[in-house]
């Protein structure tokens, strides 16, 4: 299902836009059940080392991960991510019809995966890790690419996994700030975040999801999460697109995904692709502020 022209024109006036109830438990469930495999093989390969004295099978999806990270006092949350996680469900999921259909209201018919995709198991915080995946400062997406698709419309689609609230871990939002210029970025030690002097006053807007639900924000929207504080497992993942035809502002495999006159790209090329990727050793700029 397509986005209404209310839907779209409330996009481009706010920046973002919530789209209720878009992807089905068939979407979903089959990309979950994959994540509860990828981490009985990581905690099997930790089990044998012996950095964990269990599996933690019987835990559920939304409190697994926390307590495995807890038990070995380690971040694994990075392994399930991309593009370390190049595993057949999460590149089935990037060609969703539900999820490209609102897309393609956006950028149009010619929808290319842009590679800054990431899957976020955040953790609750009494677990006490801090990495890129557990916190996201207020960022604006558009600013960790290159200058080359400054004039791209790049959007990302945050896609909860469970239900995301204000307790959890869902998103904070600046509406109505998406129409100015890029605004200067700084290192963290969770990533990038925009530098004191150019954050956007006033409180952001908490933004509450449930699982089928799809937050679409524009690129220069500034945005982050909140902090989880419940003892479960706020999972999402934020993907973002763009029209083909324009630049991506990311020197790494992307792929395409719907196309009316191209063949889209296999899931053998796309691996291979990051295969490549990895094996060449050509210095690549990826940051603009480096």
């Amino acid at each position: 299902m397509s986005l209404s022209l209310s839907q779209i024109n409330s996009f481009h006036q706010n920046g973002y836009l919530v789209a209720r109830q878009i992807l089905r438990p068939e979407d979903l469930d089959p990309l979950i059940s994959d994540f509860s495999r990828l981490i009985d093989e990581i905690a099997e390969q930790i089990y044998q080392e012996g950095a964990i004295q269990s599996l933690f099978e019987k835990e559920p999806f939304e409190r697994r991960i926390a307590s495995i990270t807890a038990a070995t006092g380690k971040s694994i949350q990075s392994q399930v991510s991309f593009p370390v996680n190049l595993r057949r469900p999460l590149f089935d999921f990037l060609h969703c019809d539900h999820l490209l259909d609102i897309i393609e209201s956006l950028v149009g018919p010619e929808i290319y995966s842009n590679p800054t995709h990431h899957v976020r198991p955040k953790l609750p915080e009494s677990v006490g890790m801090d990495d890129w995946i557990q916190q996201s400062p207020v960022h604006q997406d558009a600013a960790v690419l290159m200058p080359e698709a400054d004039d791209t419309l790049v959007i990302t689609s945050w896609v909860p996994l469970v239900d995301a609230t204000e307790k959890n871990g869902t998103l904070c939002i600046y509406p109505r700030l998406h129409t100015g210029a890029i605004r200067r970025h700084v290192k963290c030690p969770y990533g990038w975040t925009i530098a004191d002097d150019e954050r956007p006053t006033g409180e952001p807007i908490i933004v509450p999801a449930q699982k089928g639900d799809v937050i679409l924000i524009h690129g220069r929207t500034p945005h982050g999460s909140v902090p989880n504080r419940t003892d479960h497992v706020r999972w999402s993942l934020d993907l973002r697109w763009h029209d083909a035809r324009k630049p991506g502002g990311r020197p790494l495999p992307g792929m395409l995904v719907r196309c009316t006159d191209q063949h889209i790209t296999r899931y053998e090329d796309w691996i291979q692709a990051w295969q490549d990727a990895r094996a060449d050793p050509t210095p690549r700029k990826i940051y603009r502020w480096i």
